[in-house]
């Protein structure tokens, strides 16, 4: 979890709709995104343990969107006859599920300033954590939330302690640009780690691309991200929970684009600790 991130926001579906216009949603089909579909990103995927256990989705809806209206919004998304049956949820056992309808959603906001990879300066070669060469510094091997820390660079994504982790600030720990290069570089179940910065860095960059849109500030002249993007924590459902258990690598990202009305997915999830 990320530390400074607010407390979930809960939504409930009792009490809210019956006055409420109701949006509705179509799925995109055969959507594959350019970057998280492609064959180098799958690649990583798979020697990271997460291929299998990830996806990404994306859909339409019908009217513009306010921000007062966003709980409504997720609530007949996750509900949507045409959204629900499309929701993988992973189970025991590697078993795929479905959702059945969704009473209540959990959800933690992200901010999402950064438009480029300089938001990982901080990590560039000749410093504490990569070395001049481009590899990883290497450490005494130890556990940390279940995940096996044996280089600077999860020194600094975890261990609050260590001398590294404050090259990221708090803030910075919120950016939806440094959740999904985390989930990238403490990957899945058998992860087979990488000795260079570089692929981490390539499959954040095409996946953060993917989920978000980007637009040319008029008063500014400078790019700025469009979509507003939320970590789902929790839903109550009918049928199957969210995740199979609490972990720190599962988690369900919904970006949305009110001016494009697109609603991407990005979902990963693990029946077990690794």
């Amino acid at each position: 979890m990320i530390t400074s991130a607010p407390p979930p926001v809960s939504i409930p579906m009792h009490g809210l709709r019956d006055n409420e216009k109701h949006f509705r949603f179509s799925l995109v089909e055969g959507y594959k995104a350019t970057g998280f579909h492609g064959k180098e990103v799958q690649e990583s995927l798979f020697k990271w343990g997460m291929q299998d256990h990830a996806y990404m989705i994306k859909f339409n809806f019908d009217h513009h969107v306010q921000p007062y209206e966003i709980d409504s919004f997720i609530l007949d998304f996750f509900n949507d006859p045409d959204v629900n049956p499309h929701i993988r949820v992973l189970g025991t056992k590697d078993r795929w599920g479905k959702l059945g309808t969704v009473t209540r959603v959990e959800k933690e906001d992200t901010t999402h300033t950064v438009t480029n990879l300089g938001f990982f300066d901080k990590l560039k070669p000749g410093g504490p954590v990569v070395r001049r060469n481009g590899e990883i510094v290497k450490c005494l091997d130890e556990y940390h939330d279940s995940f096996l820390v044996a280089d600077e660079l999860r020194n600094c994504l975890l261990v609050e302690a260590s001398d590294n982790y404050g090259l990221f600030s708090q803030q910075d720990r919120t950016e939806f640009i440094f959740h999904v290069f985390k989930l990238f570089a403490l990957g899945g179940k058998l992860c087979q780690y990488e000795d260079t910065l570089e692929p981490y860095l390539s499959a954040t960059r095409v996946a953060y691309k993917d989920m978000i849109s980007v637009a040319k500030d008029p008063q500014t002249n400078k790019l700025r991200v469009t979509s507003m993007v939320f970590k789902i924590t929790n839903v109550e459902s009918a049928v199957s929970p969210l995740f199979p258990i609490e972990h720190p690598q599962n988690f369900c990202y919904l970006s949305i684009d009110p001016l494009k009305r697109t609603v991407h997915v990005f979902y990963h999830a693990s029946d077990s600790y690794y």
